[in-house]
């Protein structure tokens, strides 16, 4: 699958990881129920379904395997798992567990949950789209046939959106799943689902049929607190035992107070300046390698992220998590901060300050202004959108931010000129992540970049066929050298997330590192009572 598909749907995932609530932690649960302060929930937005992939934030749900922070697969309904020579067929040995209404889970659900979704055309159908068929040899063996060669399916399903599987005796009878609102929540996992309060929290209980073994928490209240300011006011009351990504301010201002304690799980989210190759200025490659020497990471780094951030200096992809992936030769310098550089470049694009008022005119004779779209005053892209426009003064170059709902905030960024994003590091971990760039790649629809490279795009097509991994590494070398001469994008920093916690209530937080930067079903099956 190609990661502008997981793009697109990781908007999706923040909603699923970011689970939520109870009102009144006295009124709803017991004094040793675990609550997570969340901003939103999918169980309040209808079913699982129409709201993202396998959401590892909501406790209930589980795939075939997720990913884990080594670049590796952890399973999940799937105990082992392998593919022939060339992945046109993947096998998944299957644990023995029940749904938690009691009825088995076997085979039947997994080939009805990839039936079921294809044949109702729904947008997680994209991430399948490789798949020709599913059979079950047995109750405990699926074997997905694919297409064509698919040695990144793992990925595909794994994240981003991911696929969970859900129960074939429950959906059989769902005939409209985009209108379908679910009142019961069956599934597999750890917690089973109690109860739910519009706007208000999510109540879960221990599984203690679960197969992985009962786990310790017995309750999870997730309490939907939209404020991050109101989030950490509730955890010195009391009310919550654990806010996720908090500033660098606020944890050394709460590290210590009230029994509340703070951990860093680094370098979970890769930041961006994209570039639209359609409207002008930023349809000039030599315009956008000008650019690319005028951003200045490490100020952004400290200004914006309190030096809880990484500068990157790739092409795409993380190096603390791509590895060897990573082309060691590009961008070599093409993406050195030198503000100086970039006005000479500038100048001799032909963008240069004709009436002497201090800003750049472009071919047309008026000043050039870029437009970037962010989400609110306040939000990262926000203040990394300043830091710019505060330096590019400099520069002569005249930035607009304009401020977009965040719905419709990916449709912007083919009006603009640059966006600011910030994606899960797992879209920065292997090659198959290059494929973000390839034509068409968003659902079909055009890229964020409407980049649009013939090589490059041949170079996608051959990376998904090929299971080699010598050959996949060298073939996305290769893309990566297409990418710091055509320069679509320019990687700014991956940001470490802050997680403050109630150290008199619960431990062993700091022991798994979340895989997105929310409280996850991982990290909540390793803690414990204080």
């Amino acid at each position: 699958m190609n990661p502008m598909l997981r793009t697109s749907s990781f908007v999706f995932i923040l909603a699923l990881l970011a689970l939520m609530p109870s009102s009144d932690a006295e009124e709803t649960s017991s004094e040793d129920a675990l609550v997570v302060a969340v901003s939103s929930s999918f169980f309040m937005q209808g079913n699982v379904l129409g709201q993202g992939g396998a959401p590892s934030g909501s406790f209930v749900y589980e795939g075939l395997v997720t990913k884990n922070r080594e670049s590796g697969y952890d399973g999940w309904l799937a105990e082992s798992w392998e593919s022939n020579e060339d992945a046109t067929a993947w096998t998944f040995h299957l644990v023995e567990a029940q749904w938690h209404d009691g009825q088995p889970f076997t085979s039947e659900d997994v080939e009805f949950t990839y039936n079921y979704i294809t044949d109702n055309k729904m947008w997680l159908a994209s991430v399948l789209s490789m798949v020709d068929y599913v059979d079950c040899p047995d109750e405990r063996t699926a074997v997905f046939h694919m297409k064509s060669p698919s040695p990144a399916f793992l990925d595909d399903i794994s994240h981003c959106p991911g696929i969970c599987i859900i129960p074939k005796h429950i959906w059989e009878d769902i005939d409209d799943p985009d209108h379908y609102v679910d009142e019961e929540f069956v599934g597999t996992g750890p917690f089973k689902f109690v109860s739910v309060v519009p706007d208000q929290y999510v109540k879960l209980v221990a599984n203690g049929d679960y197969y992985g073994g009962r786990p310790a928490i017995g309750e999870v209240i997730l309490k939907i607190i939209p404020n991050k300011d109101a989030q950490i006011l509730a955890m010195k009351s009391g009310e919550v035992d654990v806010v996720s990504e908090i500033s660098p301010a606020v944890a050394q201002s709460i590290e210590g107070s009230n029994g509340i304690e703070t951990f860093v799980a680094p370098e979970t989210r890769g930041y961006e300046l994209g570039f639209n190759l359609n409207n002008y200025p930023t349809d000039s490659p030599e315009f956008r390698k000008a650019m690319a020497h005028a951003i200045d990471r490490e100020k952004i780094c400290n200004i914006v992220f309190g030096g809880y951030a990484t500068p990157t200096e790739t092409t795409f992809l993380m190096p603390s998590v791509a590895y060897d992936f990573v082309n060691p030769d590009v961008p070599g310098d093409d993406y050195e901060y030198d503000l100086e550089k970039a006005g000479e470049m500038l100048d001799a694009a032909g963008f240069t300050d004709l009436d002497g008022d201090g800003w750049r005119e472009g071919s047309d004779g008026e000043d050039v202004v870029m437009i970037i779209p962010i989400t609110g005053m306040g939000a990262d892209d926000s203040k990394i959108a300043e830091v710019l426009r505060e330096d590019w003064k400099e520069l002569g170059i005249k930035v607009e931010m304009k401020q977009v709902e965040s719905s419709q905030k990916q449709s912007e960024y083919h009006n603009s000129n640059f966006f600011i994003v910030g994606m899960p590091y797992l879209m920065h971990d292997d090659a198959d992540d290059l494929t973000h760039f390839e034509v068409d790649s968003h659902f079909g629809n055009p890229n964020w970049y409407d980049y649009d490279e013939p090589d490059y795009n041949a170079l996608a097509e051959e990376l998904r066929n090929t299971a080699d991994q010598d050959e996949r590494k060298e073939i996305g070398y290769q893309m990566q050298e297409i990418l710091a001469e055509d320069v679509p994008t320019v990687p700014i920093c991956s940001t470490d997330v802050i997680f403050a916690y109630r150290a008199d209530r619960f431990a062993g937080w700091e022991d798994v590192a979340p895989l997105y930067w929310s409280v996850d079903t991982k990290m909540i099956l390793n803690v414990r009572r204080a």
